[in-house]
């Protein structure tokens, strides 16, 4: 596992940064989309760099997805 670099936030800071729920910023962790770094037992943090670049805004015109 690689050092964090930049400034480490909580999950719940996260999740308002990204303006989703906790639980998505926890399949992130997941999924391997983000990576978390444990401060104790129980306590986890993640990259803000990280999570700014996970969480990108979709163009407009993106024609993906159900219809």
């Amino acid at each position: 596992m690689r050092a964090p670099t930049g400034q480490l936030i909580s999950l719940r800071e996260a999740a308002a940064l990204a303006k989703v729920d906790i639980k998505t910023i926890r399949r992130w962790i997941d999924g391997g989309h983000l990576t978390a770094y444990r401060m104790g037992p129980r306590l986890l943090r993640v990259e803000r760099s990280e999570l700014l670049a996970v969480a990108k805004p979709v163009p407009a015109s993106f024609s993906g997805g159900a219809a």
